[in-house]
């Protein structure tokens, strides 16, 4: 591969050198601005290719930190196969022209803390990612589109190109810009774990909390799981969902569900056979009028 998504230097795990760990237990930073530069080209060119349901961008992310994570770990191969396995094993979905700030900062955690510090990392990725595309969907996605689109659209219909000329340009800016992403974020993660210091503990499970949260967020926002079920008796008639359900707990079904999934992936149950299974007994419940 061209030596623009591939460090020169590349050693093998044999030829590499070993970790240097200091006194405090976590481990001398090797990673520089053109590993990073090749992290985000990397990004660019796999972009959301590998997208899927079951793993989000996950490979993506696993296919841009290749090289940098082979350079953290050195002859560790181990490690490497561990902190790999983890990228994709972490959901993530972010907005791509953002999301390299938070992979970035994510890369100096586990330089810095190796296999210590990939628990951070990846609750870092969960708590922020929501956040941060919203800011890359408004900023990104739809004030360009809505503003330079109109632009641009105008100017055509007066015979000018200047319009689209100016959305070209202002692609590539972001391009170009996205090619900084990890560098950027790298170094807003250095400067991070560099003032904490010890607390990074506390930050740790600050951060834990907050991925919980956007999760537990997510299952009362995104799963909706309603049942039409009523209990009739005499002149009394009682919606299941209305009046007994919520009454107990909103969303109490949506609850369930997640916690059966949750079950289900700790029992090593494959993601795409859940995904299956939901639907499968989706259609049969609502053939038979059990949920709506």
């Amino acid at each position: 591969m061209s030596n623009f998504f591939k460090p020169k230097d590349f050693k093998d795990f044999k030829d590499a050198p070993a970790p240097v760990q200091l006194p405090d237990g976590s481990y001398e930073p090797v990673l520089n601005d053109t590993d990073l530069k090749i992290c985000s080209r990397r990004m660019i060119l796999m972009d959301t290719a590998p997208y899927s349901y079951a793993t989000q961008n996950s490979p993506a992310c696993a296919f841009s930190a290749y090289y940098a994570l082979r350079k953290i770990y050195g002859n560790d191969e181990d490690g490497f196969n561990a902190a790999l396995l983890n990228q994709l094993d972490c959901v993530f979905n972010a907005t791509p022209p953002v999301s390299g700030l938070l992979l970035g900062a994510g890369l100096a955690l586990e330089d810095k803390g190796h296999l210590n510090g990939i628990h951070a990392e990846n609750d870092l990725k969960v708590g922020l990612m929501g956040p941060l595309s919203g800011i890359g969907d408004v900023f990104i996605w739809i004030l360009p589109m809505t503003i330079l689109g109109s632009i641009a659209g105008y100017m055509a219909m007066e015979g000018s190109p200047v319009g689209i000329l100016l959305w070209c340009a202002l692609w590539m800016a972001i391009l170009v810009w996205r090619q900084q992403n990890y560098v950027q974020g790298y170094k807003a993660g250095v400067s991070f774990i560099s003032k904490l210091g010890d607390k990074l503990s506390t930050v740790t499970d600050a951060a834990s909390i907050l991925g919980l949260t956007v999760v537990g967020s997510l299952i009362y926002s995104s799963v909706k799981i309603t049942t039409p079920l009523t209990f009739t008796f005499g002149d009394v008639t009682l919606g299941m969902q209305e009046g007994v359900l919520d009454a107990i707990f909103p969303n109490l079904l949506a609850v369930i569900l997640a916690f059966v999934v949750y079950k289900l992936i700790k029992k090593g149950v494959k993601l795409n056979w859940i995904i299956l299974g939901i639907l499968v007994f989706s259609c049969i419940c609502s053939a038979f009028g059990i949920l709506a």
